[in-house]
């Protein structure tokens, strides 16, 4: 399956991506994003106290930009994630990501989704 250059344009990109997981994809996919923002990613732990702000002062921090208008010209452009953001997005819909051959291009195994209690 290829999912390329449409995870931005979407109102609800991480609905798309579980939506894919569940109903389109078999074995494997090749996904690739447009990213803007920090190319490096941080570890990112399980959990954080509440008052604890400093992950998101951090680049690497997974984070996706909301486009109000346009940009490029564009007004389907939504949403812009960093590299950070895009990996955890498709590692929390249940993709394993087995490679990541060019910047915005992963090659991606259907794996299992983790399930979170809370």
């Amino acid at each position: 399956m290829l999912f390329m250059g449409v995870l931005y344009h979407l109102r609800h990109p991480l609905l798309a991506l579980d939506l894919l997981w569940e109903h389109a994809v078999g074995e494997s996919m090749v996904f690739q994003s447009m990213q803007r923002g920090c190319a490096e990613t941080s570890v990112v732990a399980e959990d954080y106290e509440f008052r604890n702000e400093s992950p998101f002062e951090d680049p690497g921090f997974p984070r996706m930009h909301f486009i109000e208008h346009a940009y490029a010209g564009d007004p389907t452009n939504r949403w812009i994630p960093n590299r950070a953001c895009v990996e955890a997005m498709l590692r929390s819909a249940g993709f394993q990501i087995v490679a990541h051959p060019e910047q915005e291009v992963y090659l991606c195994r259907r794996g299992e989704r983790k399930v979170h209690h809370g």
